[in-house]
């Protein structure tokens, strides 16, 4: 929608408010507009805190313009809603175009805050199925604000740490929750597995937003700080992370810790913010981009609502390779130095040794194997052929070695014995059917 044209100005008669001004909004308008039913009604379905906050402060900013009560605005959204004249089942939605105008323009808001302000609108009304199309506002792309730091920069930020700061950066990378559930973690939580033989461990908490179920693995790197650090937690504080008395220690204190450490480790984050929320962001990161996993999977790791049911079997057996393969990407200790791509490539050669192996081998195996079922007798006729084709490079090569070792001897005088012979002998053959040219 242009900006061309000006919005109207609000009404200056506030229904739904025993005080007609327009001073000290902040107090005022909670106080009215939870008043009204509809509203209730509406807010109180929504889970998280922070968007009910929102929400409540747009609406009251829209009765203020509209001059009457949101309870009042559904009621005659209903009666235009099924009205045959178009333009009258569309008026509201050029009001609340008018309002956006408005917010812009006279309010001087940014185009993406004036759209929250629509967004909370448009979201009662489609609560009480009246909904409202408006194309024509939606949000601006904007450069992001937020400081994401790469995995090279999160190990400067350990390694800049105190004891308290590294377990509190390493649990936060195993664990990428928001920060207003990272710091609920009760010692309960995690003590139980402090003596843990196997890795990684993982407990299940409720996220407050989405009321999803997350896992929150633990790393063995990880719990071997959380040893540590338990020792010196006060036993009056329920808390993992405790602030005072028998208080969790606050989102302003942890953010805090956090740009302390930037500083610290002398990270230059180009004027972008930090805060806890980088953890997050920066896990979500890896999983999509460097490993791979869907939409589905990163939201089950991140406490985000789906589908699938989080019982204790899903998520060992589905969920936790997912985690490993992200953690180990994210190894804040014992990780391989820098090295040019000369480790990945030679990963990349050994797999494509490992191929050329297995498949000089197949014609060594399919006959070793044959050989070995004739010993067998009768019962030959009832076992299945293995289907070799369908194995990976490494299953054949454990089977060649299986094989050759229950052998026992069987070695005829020109039979290749060695695995180089079996190579010499199948280079030879291949040579002989124009495979491999000779120049």
């Amino acid at each position: 929608m242009g900006l061309g044209s000006s919005g109207e100005n609000p009404k200056r008669i506030r229904i739904s408010n025993i005080d007609p001004k327009f001073t000290r909004r902040k107090r005022l308008f909670a106080k009215s507009i939870l008043m009204e039913r509809e509203v209730k009604d509406f807010v109180d379905s929504i889970l998280a805190t922070n968007t009910r906050k929102s929400y409540l402060r747009s609406l009251s900013i829209f009765e203020e313009y509209m001059g009457e009560t949101v309870s009042d605005i559904i009621r005659q959204r209903r009666e235009d809603f099924r009205n045959e004249d178009i333009t009258q089942r569309r008026n509201l939605e050029r009001q609340v175009e008018k309002f956006y105008v408005w917010l812009v323009n006279e309010r001087k808001l940014s185009q993406n805050t004036a759209y929250s302000y629509v967004t909370a609108i448009k979201s009662i009304m489609s609560y009480y199925d009246v909904s409202l199309k408006i194309k024509e506002i939606t949000r601006v792309p904007t450069s992001p604000r937020d400081w994401i730091p790469s995995v090279d920069e999160l190990r400067r930020l350990f390694e800049a740490s105190d004891m308290r700061e590294k377990t509190l950066l390493a649990l936060a990378v195993n664990v990428p929750m928001r920060i207003n559930d990272y710091n609920e973690i009760l010692k309960s939580d995690v003590i139980p597995y402090l003596d843990a033989t196997e890795y990684p461990i993982f407990f299940i908490k409720i996220t407050k937003k989405s009321k999803a179920p997350m896992p929150c693995f633990i790393t063995e790197e990880t719990m071997k700080l959380l040893r540590t650090y338990v020792k010196n937690l006060r036993d009056d504080n329920p808390y993992l992370w405790q602030g005072r008395g028998k208080k969790k220690l606050n989102e302003d204190s942890i953010n805090r810790t956090l740009k302390n450490l930037v500083k610290t480790a002398g990270i230059n984050t180009l004027g972008l913010r930090v805060r806890f929320h980088l953890f997050r962001k920066t896990f979500i990161g890896v999983a999509r981009s460097m490993i791979g996993l869907s939409d589905d999977q990163v939201k089950m790791l991140t406490g985000k609502k789906v589908k699938a049911d989080m019982d204790p079997y899903y998520v060992k057996v589905e969920l936790m390779p997912l985690f490993e393969r992200v953690a180990d990407k994210l190894r804040l200790t014992g990780y391989a130095e820098a090295n040019d791509g000369r480790i990945d490539s030679l990963e990349n050669f050994a797999n494509l040794m490992g191929k050329v192996l297995a498949e000089a081998l197949l014609p060594a195996i399919r006959k070793l194997w044959r050989e070995q079922q004739k010993t067998a007798g009768d019962t030959v006729s009832f076992i299945a052929v293995p289907s070799f084709d369908a194995m990976t490079p490494k299953e054949l090569l454990e089977l060649y070695l299986q094989l050759k070792k229950q052998q026992k001897g069987s070695t005829k005088p020109n039979e290749p014995s060695t695995l180089v012979d079996v190579l010499e002998d199948e280079m030879a053959r291949r040579q002989r059917k124009n495979l491999f040219p000779q120049h």
